[in-house]
């Protein structure tokens, strides 16, 4: 093997790691299941670089060659183990090769694989593989493999754990990947044609996986997705978002998700080849190094590059600092010129962008490998101004919105082959063609359509709360919509504030106007129930400490400065400013500061960024307490 084993590698220098293909694409209308989509791509395809991942220092690549005979190989071997079609397979792992190959082996042998975020715990792990009543998991290392090992008393259905790098020593009853890829060659050998055969029996209407909804307000509930659901969706997406055999991408969100998952599927139907992340933390770096041409992403990563170039322009001189504001303002302006005006903006606009190209948007362009045609953004709104920025700087984001529930893709703004768009800077974009959408009377998002869940695995009472008879799923989102049918979310439903007063606030958009602060990192309004709205602020500190260090504080660490009068002053500005542009309900009288980032790993986020507003109640009670304990319209304390 190449990029599975370490044997062959392409080192990663000043320039991009590039390979040719070969091959043409089948025709779309004959593929109806994930089985179909993979066979034509091996079949049309021959792609030395299909798939890559850094390690030790080196890029390594599997080639379409490989994943032909790998996916063969333990598709059989799980066949070995008793896999039948309509069995249930957990696999927990983090983004590599493996996880695509692991993927398309359980499919093609007829089952359906259930991916478990690795960064769950052991008992919220248990409870999926658990529920999903799998008899074989997949898991990337000894780490993961502990937290089933750890429930094995609850895991009366679990027969046998597969996994990738198993240790030196102590196997134990794990299976190692590659006995079960000589087991699956055994196999094959004696049953010749046999994973074709299995794989051709596959119906669209079969069961593709369970992702399980992370939980924000209850028990996760196991999301049923079809074959059908997903090439339906790949095949209408890739008629708004153009990609082909030229494009390369850089793959950073957790396959365990919907987005990059169902995105993951248009790249391999295109024949796009896919490089692997090392890490969020090492995703600048990949991105020079592999310069794709597409990455999905969500807002938080765009926000963060902002954030970059706000502390930058902050630590430079002030002439330095003047420049960078006005090169942002600028390609900002220009943006929203050229999208008011159809395409045309003014010359003398147009002149200046020229000039401001030179000092931000070329060195962004740069950082991000220099080949960018566009980045996908989804799992949360893209705030307004972002979009704008990044489309002034020649990188286009195009937003989409969707559920698991959706396969996920509902809307999202277009790029043709041509470069050309129809993205529209604060939306989502409009519906896929084979999507109906409609806004109920209380203001939810109603979405019907063959990407639409069978329903939620042996929960028949939720299921019946969200799809009615006829096919429309409530998608528990509030939604407007334009003249021109573009797609406006304003919060979740079960998020809007009611405050005691009867008024209704929407956080989200509250909450990114405050993040977009550069004193603010995390924001969470509370108010649910209560005289007036409040907020739990997680700074930037960063740039308090630098504030505090210019009006005499040199104290760095976040708990004291929590407790700081000038900081104090400070957050009371910040309140004052995005009050200023809210109506009286909306305002937020009052806040407290966090000293840490709210994360999954404590459990205040899903995996996919999301806060978990009944967590954050819970664990943060007390401070939402005092900032109630004296009813009025105080300030930031």
């Amino acid at each position: 093997m190449t990029g599975l084993d370490g044997a062959l590698t392409m080192e990663a220098s000043g320039n991009a790691i590039r390979a040719g293909c070969q091959g043409k694409e089948g025709t779309m209308a004959e593929i109806k299941t994930l089985c179909d989509l993979y066979f034509n791509t091996i079949e049309t395809l021959q792609r030395p670089d299909h798939l890559m991942r850094k390690r030790k220092g080196l890029w390594e690549v599997v080639s379409t060659k490989e994943i032909a005979e790998t996916v063969e190989a333990f598709s059989c071997g799980l066949m070995a183990l008793g896999v039948k079609p309509g069995d249930k397979v957990v696999l927990i792992s983090e983004d590599r090769p493996k996880w695509l190959l692991t993927d398309y082996a359980v499919l093609t042998a007829g089952a359906a694989d259930v991916p478990i975020y690795p960064t769950l715990n052991a008992q919220e792990t248990a409870y999926i593989a658990n529920n999903s009543d799998a008899e074989v998991a997949v898991v990337s290392n000894q780490d993961q493999a502990n937290k089933l090992l750890s429930q094995k008393e609850n895991l009366k259905r679990l027969k046998n754990i597969v996994i990738f790098d198993p240790p030196s020593e102590g196997l134990g009853d794990l299976l190692p990947w590659d006995q079960v890829i000589a087991w699956g060659k055994d196999y094959a050998a004696k049953n010749p044609g046999i994973h074709r055969r299995v794989a051709a029996q596959v119906k669209p209407e079969d069961l593709a996986t369970l992702i399980y909804t992370s939980g924000t307000t209850g028990v996760p509930k196991g999301v049923m997705l079809t074959h059908y659901n997903f090439v339906e969706n790949c095949r209408a997406g890739m008629d708004y978002l153009y990609i082909d055999q030229n494009d390369k991408a850089l793959v950073f969100l957790p396959l365990c998700h919907s987005f990059e998952r169902m995105i993951d599927y248009c790249y391999f139907w295109k024949g796009v080849s896919i490089a692997y992340a090392e890490s969020i933390e090492k995703v600048a770096d990949n991105l020079g190094e592999v310069q794709p041409t597409i990455m999905a992403a969500v807002p938080r990563l765009y926000e963060k590059v902002y954030a970059r170039l706000m502390d930058q322009a902050a630590q430079s001189s002030a002439l330095k600092k003047a420049l960078i504001h006005w090169s942002i303002r600028t390609v900002s302006e220009w943006a929203d010129a050229f999208k008011a005006g159809g395409g045309k903006v003014p010359a003398g606009l147009s002149f200046r962008r020229a000039l401001a190209d030179k000092i931000v948007p070329k060195k962004l362009r740069a950082r991000v490998g220099g080949r960018v045609r566009f980045f996908v953004s989804g799992g949360a709104p893209l705030p307004r101004h972002l979009a704008s920025f990044f489309y002034g700087c020649g990188i286009p984001i195009a937003e989409g919105y969707g559920l698991t529930e959706t396969t996920p893709v509902v809307t999202v703004n277009e790029v043709d082959q041509h470069g050309n768009d129809r993205i529209r800077f604060g939306s989502p974009g409009r519906p896929l063609k084979n999507v109906e959408v409609k806004i109920a009377e209380d203001g939810e998002l109603w979405v019907r359509g063959p990407s639409i869940m069978k329903g939620y695995y042996k929960m028949e009472k939720e299921t019946a709360e969200v799809l009615t008879p006829d096919g429309w799923f409530a998608t528990g989102d509030i939604a407007t919509m334009d003249e021109d049918g573009y797609l406006y979310i304003t919060d979740r439903k079960k998020e809007i504030i009611v405050t005691s007063g009867g008024k209704n606030v929407a956080p989200q958009p509250i909450e990114n106007e405050l993040k977009r602060n550069k004193y603010v990192s995390q924001a969470v309004l509370i108010g649910d129930r209560r005289p007036f709205i409040t907020a739990l602020i997680v700074p930037n500190w960063d740039n308090v400490i630098d504030y505090a260090k210019s009006k005499g504080v040199n104290k760095i660490d976040p708990r004291d400065l929590c407790r700081e009068a000038v900081v104090a002053h400070l957050f009371e500005n910040v309140l004052e400013r995005v009050n200023a542009n809210l109506s009286r309900f909306e305002q937020v009288k009052k806040c407290r500061l966090l000293p840490k980032e709210l994360t999954a790993e404590e459990g205040e986020l899903t995996p996919t960024m999301k806060v978990k507003r009944r967590v954050i109640n819970q664990k943060f009670g007390h401070l939402i307490e005092e900032m109630y304990a004296s009813n009025g319209n105080g300030k930031a304390d």
